[in-house]
């Protein structure tokens, strides 16, 4: 499996980005449901159980999913843009984490004012070479890369909400064994996938002020699996000093899910209950029956499977990727599970789809999520 070069990323795409990810917030910020939607945040966690719990949106769900288990997002129900207003929300208290924001200036002007500021001392960095190390970055390097952990948390946070708002997964962080493939540097699957958005408001005068915030939350235990031999010292660095939490496992997804059984027999690792593969690489998916197979013998009698694919790095890998979701797809219901596919780009060809992401930018947004309960006896 290779990995997303997130790094490749300079200043100054990055510094677009955190603009379009404001602009939408901006946008929102401007909408006569945004004060509903905002008093949400104060307490986001019981928002979600009283809204999944509620009988209106679980029949909601359930329409749109009446359509084979495919949602298709190009033109979006009022319920729909309501759902990716939330999660835009979400997304945008890791943006605008530590900030304090006057109620003046939640407009799209005054937010993309705020955000140029905020990202003035990136913008002219040159991207990173793929040949530099980690361990080897200077000062500016690493603060371009942890401006890029930003932005893939973002949108990490952002699809994590689609799924929890649509009351398919519910699991709270302390209860998880996650496995996460193709992690790359693995800060958004320990950091991002349960991160809990926080938004509270404080009078000063005659102005509102809005206090960002995310709560950092981490699995019980999270098994990352990247095959790039760029990040060797960094996963031993994380097994090292996260041993209790992290096993980090710089091989083949194969050959680690192989050694994660092999643990798992001695009783050292438990089963998984969540498998994660964010913005996947189809190479590491050769055969959807035979992967299915593997996860098969690692994973609980039950587990949620969250998959997302963004835009390759050309319309070849784009068309992989969509052929590889239509593979697991079909494997996953010919074995009479029940999986869910979200479309979050528009209509058309494939090299139209990839141009429409329904947010953010090609280079780091993902254009769709599969989403499946699994049942490990029926994948044996």
């Amino acid at each position: 499996m290779t990995q997303n070069h997130w790094a490749t990323l300079s200043g100054q795409q990055l510094a677009s980005a955190y603009a379009l990810e404001a602009d939408a917030f901006g946008a929102i910020a401007m909408s006569p449901s945004f004060d509903g939607l905002i008093r949400q945040f104060n307490d986001y966690d019981s928002y979600l159980k009283r809204l999944n719990q509620d009988s209106k949106h679980r029949e909601t769900v359930r329409s749109l999913l009446k359509n084979d288990g495919i949602i298709d997002t190009a033109v979006p129900t009022r319920e729909l843009a309501q759902l990716f207003c939330l999660a835009q929300i979400a997304a945008c208290s890791e943006l605008f984490r530590g900030w304090e924001i006057n109620s003046s200036q939640l407009n799209r002007e005054g937010i993309r004012a705020l955000v140029d500021q905020g990202s003035a001392g990136i913008r002219n960095i040159p991207e990173i070479p793929l040949e530099t190390r980690p361990d080897q970055y200077s000062e500016a390097q690493r603060q371009l890369l942890n401006g890029v952990n930003v932005i893939q948390n973002v949108d990490t946070i952002r699809v994590l909400q689609v799924v929890k708002l649509l009351g398919l997964i519910s699991i709270h962080a302390s209860d998880i064994q996650q496995l996460s493939l193709g992690v790359g540097n693995g800060y958004r699957d320990l950091y991002g996938i349960h991160g809990v958005a926080r938004i509270s408001k404080k009078q000063e005068g005659a102005s509102t002020i809005l206090n960002f915030d995310m709560q950092e939350q981490q699995a019980a235990h999270t098994v990352l699996v990247d095959s790039d031999p760029t990040y060797h010292d960094h996963f031993e660095n994380l097994n090292r000093e996260e041993a209790d939490r992290v096993l980090a496992l710089n091989t083949e997804a194969d050959q680690a899910m192989k050694t994660l059984g092999k643990k798992q027999l001695k009783l050292d690792l438990s089963l998984r209950n969540l498998v994660v593969g964010l913005r996947i690489d189809h190479h590491m998916i050769p055969d959807a029956e035979k992967f299915l197979g593997l996860i098969a013998t690692v994973i609980d009698s039950n587990a949620d499977l969250i998959f997302t694919i963004g835009a390759g790095n050309n319309l070849m890998e784009f068309e992989g990727r969509l052929n590889c979701f239509d593979k697991l797809f079909a494997a996953l219901t010919q074995i009479g599970l029940k999986p869910i596919r979200l479309l979050l780009h528009g209509k058309g060809s494939p090299q139209e789809q990839r141009s429409r992401p329904n947010f953010g930018q090609l280079a780091y947004t993902s254009y769709q999520i599969l989403y499946c309960k699994l049942q490990r006896d029926r994948m044996l």
